[in-house]
């Protein structure tokens, strides 16, 4: 009986150490490529998670983005709603996952813009802000 109960435990704990074990990073910036189809424009920018992002008349929302740990193949997915603010559509148009070594699984629908994510990153805010320079006074010198 005592072994019995020991090997229920060492099992237990191996199986709690696997789920533990995620190879998922949880990260709080999300770097996204938005394409404009009528002037052939790119833009690479990063939203932080829970913040929203206007590109063009699309609200881009970011709920979460997590990442693989460096040990796993590179991979990082973000779940983003994006709502169309134009005159004709005034609803949410994509919400799901966004994988960015897959952009066509699951991808936004849109006759103007092509949405998607590059990277997800672990940006620590607080050394962000102070390793940041002060802005350079300017000298005006007048006569």
């Amino acid at each position: 009986m005592i072994y019995y109960n020991l090997l229920i435990a060492i099992i237990f704990l191996s199986i709690s150490k696997i789920t533990i074990a995620s190879q998922w990073i949880e990260g709080n910036r999300l770097v996204i490529q938005g394409l404009d189809k009528i002037t052939a424009r790119i833009e690479t920018f990063e939203v932080d998670v829970s913040q929203t992002y206007k590109f063009g008349v699309l609200d881009i929302f970011v709920e979460r983005c997590i990442f693989s740990k460096p040990i796993f193949k590179p991979e990082s997915l973000a779940y983003i709603k994006i709502k169309d603010n134009s005159d004709r559509l005034s609803e949410v148009e994509f919400k799901g996952w966004m994988f960015a070594s897959s952009p066509a699984l699951s991808a936004l629908e849109n006759s103007v813009y092509d949405i998607s994510i590059l990277a997800c990153k672990n940006v620590d805010k607080q050394s962000e802000k102070s390793s940041s320079a002060p802005p350079k006074e300017s000298i005006s010198t007048s006569n």
